[in-house]
């Protein structure tokens, strides 16, 4: 049994390594998922969320309700939750507690721990796209910028997504998930480009926003119908504990996502058979293009 595991094992490897010789993309794609060490990416980035996103946003939200409820519903929301869970933290987490407990400093304090979370999905970017790594007062500020411009991004979600379901029909439907995939392929887009201080043009970046932003709609969308009785669930049998495995198991899918794509991104945009595809395809629009050009432009013909 020995023997014909390993024998098996051995033909099995000499395949993928003979299939991986003749796709050189896929080669490639599987020695950088090597190199940037996926799998710990996901878990720094997870968390990093974890341990100083989610008490940043509820200490905001306890101290400025009016400023940042919208935005805490917007992560609730595309965690997928559900009413159980924002119930349980209600009840565990009081907001004059923790206006209380925590002044200015704590505010400060606060803000500039979640600053980890940006650090850590710079050096992602960074990894990915290897680069070397802007830290100090430089890369703090520029962080803690992405940070704040984050949140008032999900205030303005919170805005944009009331709006949109207050129509239904199926155009409606399919105007709402071609806006929601451009918003968030718009957000990651200018996220990848600010963690990585210009250093990477937009073009080169764009395919794996567009990735990010397409599964992570798909992602958040199948949350909204699987997390929220596996919160129920592990709610009931474990209490506030349940919720926060729920969303580290959340956000560990999600930094799967973004790592992925980015990754994805940069191998796709610097294949040479993908770039000439794409140069022939341009190539096709601008012929066509300029053809339908002249023969507007060309003079009409006399009766």
């Amino acid at each position: 049994m020995r023997e014909r595991l390993t024998s098996t094992y051995h033909a099995r490897r000499a395949q993928a390594q003979a299939l991986a010789d003749e796709v050189p993309i896929l080669g490639r794609l599987i020695r950088d998922f090597v190199r940037i060490e996926f799998i710990d990416r996901c878990m720094l980035i997870a968390a990093q969320g974890l341990l100083a996103l989610v008490p940043m946003l509820v200490v905001l939200a306890s101290l400025f309700p009016g400023l940042t409820g919208d935005a805490v519903s917007t992560f609730s929301h595309a965690t997928g939750v559900g009413s159980t869970g924002t119930e349980t933290l209600r009840g565990e987490v009081s907001a004059d507690q923790v206006r209380a407990q925590t002044g200015i400093v704590g505010l400060l304090i606060t803000l500039f721990s979640a600053t980890s979370f940006a650090r850590a999905i710079q050096r992602m970017y960074e990894r990915v796209w290897e680069q070397h790594h802007v830290g100090g007062v430089v890369g703090l500020r520029r962080c803690l910028s992405w940070l704040l411009g984050w949140l008032v991004t999900l205030q303005l979600a919170a805005g944009l997504r009331a709006l949109l379901l207050g129509a239904d029909g199926l155009g409606t439907s399919a105007a709402r998930l071609v806006f929601q995939v451009l918003a968030l392929s718009g957000i990651w887009w200018v996220t990848s480009w600010l963690l990585l201080f210009g250093r990477v043009g937009w073009r080169r970046l764009v395919v794996g926003a567009l990735l990010t932003g397409g599964i992570g709609v798909a992602y958040t969308r199948g949350s909204a119908l699987v997390m929220p009785p596996y919160v129920a669930a592990n709610t009931e049998q474990f209490g506030t504990l349940g919720l926060i495995l729920a969303i580290s198991t959340w956000l560990i899918g999600f930094a799967g996502i973004m790592v992925a794509s980015a990754l994805v991104g940069r191998i796709v945009s610097e294949d040479p058979t993908v770039l000439r595809i794409v140069s022939s395809v341009l190539e096709l629009l601008r012929s066509g293009w300029a053809r339908l050009r002249g023969r507007a432009d060309e003079p009409a013909a006399p009766r």
